[in-house]
């Protein structure tokens, strides 16, 4: 085929990032909307609207972007009001053996976090996150299996991971992305986590290997990126937007739903 598709994925962004006003991460895409404006209301609660070259058409199936050429430019742009929790299903078809595919959390005009995908033709994934918690920009990287924590490392800003052997992410994305604003209160987690933004991918029913902090290579399902929250950063209590910008040849919006505090 000349055409690769992405795979199965699980996304998630952990809200409630921390950053300073000046700061926005490496990769953020803040381009302009379609000229044409072009805007829709699909799913409720939910404005979508268009991002540089694409277009939209609305159907019984979701929302459809075209137009896709430039995954710094073009893309699909969510905005709702103060959600904490958001999540996407989408079906993606990029056009190339080089996929690109970037999401970034936004709070009004300022991009908080972003997480950049690629992949290419030897079974390879590289994922970049970035974030704002601290002016170093740095993070942790939790591998799971099965729901149990198998491997932990931590990592400089910008720095990219290499996933191996991830051959249905690489040719095949029906996608689903999440992120919730992390209260320990609410997962039982760490307090320490509150207010730290995160992203976590993983491909159900299939496995990837990554290099361990040890060098060994540990076999997991899903991935989590974790902001390490510099002192004097301020929190984002709450979101008002997600973009998704890619190259590719078709993608589809099949659902999505955001949530607010209670």
């Amino acid at each position: 085929m000349t055409s690769r598709l992405l795979a199965a994925a699980f996304l998630s962004l952990v809200a409630g990032c921390q950053g300073e006003p000046t700061q926005s991460p490496e990769g953020s895409q803040s381009a302009p909307l379609s000229a044409k404006a072009d805007c829709v209301q699909r799913f409720d609660g939910i404005t979508t609207c268009a991002k540089g070259n694409a277009t939209l058409a609305t159907s019984e199936k979701g929302v459809q972007v075209n137009g896709l050429k430039d995954a710094k430019t073009d893309g699909v742009s969510s905005t709702f009001n103060a959600g904490i929790t958001w999540s996407q299903e989408a079906q993606i078809r990029v056009g190339s053996q080089n996929g690109s595919i970037t999401l970034a959390a936004r709070d009004g005009d300022q991009v908080v976090s972003t997480l950049r995908i690629t992949s290419s033709a030897d079974r390879q994934v590289s994922v970049t996150p970035g974030f704002t918690g601290s002016s170093e920009g740095n993070y942790r990287m939790n591998v799971y299996r099965d729901g149990r924590l198998v491997s932990t490392t931590h990592q400089p800003a910008s720095f990219s991971i290499t996933f191996y052997d991830w051959w249905s992410f690489v040719n095949w994305w029906n996608s689903h992305w999440h992120f919730f604003s992390y209260r320990s209160y609410l997962h039982g987690g760490d307090r320490s986590l509150d207010g730290a933004c995160g992203w976590r991918i993983g491909s159900p029913n299939t496995t990837f290997s990554v290099r361990g902090a040890d060098g060994k290579t540990v076999v997991g399902d899903t991935a989590e990126f974790v902001e390490e929250i510099g002192d004097g950063a301020y929190p984002y209590r709450h979101f008002s937007g997600i973009d998704v910008n890619a190259s590719a040849t078709d993608f589809l919006v099949t659902g999505e739903s955001f949530g607010q505090e209670k």
